[in-house]
């Protein structure tokens, strides 16, 4: 074998040496990432299996309508805890007035967009220090307060409240949301938040007048689930409510189910699943903004329609309908007149049809000289031909007497007699 054959040989076997250790060197990287890329898959995976347990934990299960007190979720007993000790449910409030005023001006119509105020009185068993900004008998300013109508009548003592109210005519129901906006003793003065109908400020004059007594809530709507059992949350968390203050010691330890609408009224709650209505009303409420806003688009659009439905109708002039003249006011009438720049299609025909009838008398005028002239033409006509019928009758006869003369003449030669013209006359 050729030498150089041999050193070619072993240049191709160091080098498949040296491949051969990078190759398991990048195996072996390769392999390494590949099991640490896995164990933060699993850790990923844990940490959001976590993350999920956390959310059900704070939040409640999603899947599932919470029956109990612990699938409530953190936050919701954070919130139902907290809105026990501020105390935000009033019962028995005693209204006194509701008025309307005016908040705008529908930018389309101009038309009186209404409010409410209105004002009631606090039993006075409440204390309004959890509401107060300048002093104990103060709700605090701007505060928002969901109003209902309870269907009892007002009674004196709050205590006997549950034992001596009477169900009224109608049924509890809702009278809209409203802000606080002055205080005196125990009367509160309110103004509504956002529109109100007509419908709703009428249900709100018709309570006020009735004599029932309102249940107000302030900042948050009550839930209907029952109160939890403040001795047994107690007695599970000793440490945590001995470092709370005396004030809410005492609080929580005089707690009572009376702040519960479903307790208080058992005849007319009837127990159920837990319902959050702060949440029902919030999205009511976003749903009534959006049916609001695509009322307004709508009437805006119609408006639009009725201004060009009227501006045609103007255009054209003629004798509208019943049924189309309920499609428009008389006020949209009139100011599509006072637009109009150009006639209508009914005041140009009617021009036009004067015209016509003028240039139809020129007509029968031009007609009747034309006929008149056309008679004098055929009278004209035959005095003619009655001349040239005379006048060759005249021919004929000066034709014959010429004949008559030359034949006289004729003969008066052939007999040698005198041939002149008077001869020739006969006379």
């Amino acid at each position: 074998m050729n030498v150089w054959n041999k050193v070619f040989y072993a240049l191709i076997a160091v080098l498949c040496v040296v491949f051969t250790y990078f190759a398991t060197g990048e195996y072996q990287k390769t392999k390494k990432n590949t099991a640490d890329l896995e164990a933060q898959v699993a850790k990923i995976a844990q940490l959001q299996d976590e993350i999920a347990a956390l959310k059900i934990a704070l939040d409640g299960d999603p899947m599932k309508a919470a029956e109990t007190w612990d699938e409530l979720g953190l936050r919701v007993q954070l919130d139902r805890v907290d809105a026990m000790f501020r105390g935000d449910v009033f019962f028995n409030c005693a209204p006194l007035e509701a008025l309307t005023f005016e908040v705008d001006k529908d930018p389309i119509s101009q038309d009186s967009i209404l409010g409410a105020k209105i004002s009631f009185t606090v039993p006075e068993t409440y204390g309004l220090g959890a509401f107060a900004d300048a002093g104990a008998d103060a709700f605090r300013q701007g505060s928002v307060a969901y109003v209902f109508d309870s269907g009892f009548t007002v009674v004196a003592d709050d205590e006997t409240l549950d034992e001596t109210a009477e169900v009224a005519a109608v049924e509890p129901r809702y009278l809209g949301a409203f802000k606080f906006v002055g205080s005196a003793a125990t009367q509160a003065n309110l103004e509504s938040v956002g529109l109100l109908t007509e419908e709703e400020l009428t249900a709100i004059q018709e309570s006020q007048r009735s004599g029932r007594s309102w249940i107000v809530c302030v900042d948050r709507l009550p839930m209907n689930a029952a109160a939890p059992d403040v001795a047994a949350l107690i007695e599970a968390d000793p440490t945590t409510f001995a470092d709370l203050s005396e004030e809410v010691k005492t609080y929580f330890q005089t707690a009572t189910p009376k702040a519960h609408i479903s307790e208080l009224f058992p005849e007319v709650c009837a127990p159920s699943q837990f319902v959050d209505y702060q949440s029902v009303l919030a999205a009511q409420q976003a749903t009534r903004d959006a049916e609001n806003l695509l009322k307004a688009r709508r009437t805006l659009a119609l408006n639009d329609l009725t201004y060009v439905l009227v501006d045609q109708l103007v255009m054209i002039g003629a004798e509208v309908d019943e049924a189309t003249q309920a499609l428009y006011t008389a006020e949209d009438f009139e100011a599509a007149i006072a637009r109009q720049l150009v006639p209508s299609y009914e005041e140009r025909r009617a021009t036009l049809d004067a015209e016509l009838a003028k240039m139809e008398t020129y007509r029968d005028l031009a007609k009747s000289k034309l006929e008149e002239a056309q008679a004098r033409v055929a009278e004209c006509q035959a005095a003619v031909d009655a001349t040239l019928a005379e006048n060759v009758r005249l021919a004929a006869e000066i034709a014959q007497a010429q004949i008559a003369l030359a034949e006289n003449a004729k003969q008066k030669s052939e007999n040698g007699e005198a041939t002149t013209a008077f001869a020739l006359s006969g006379i």
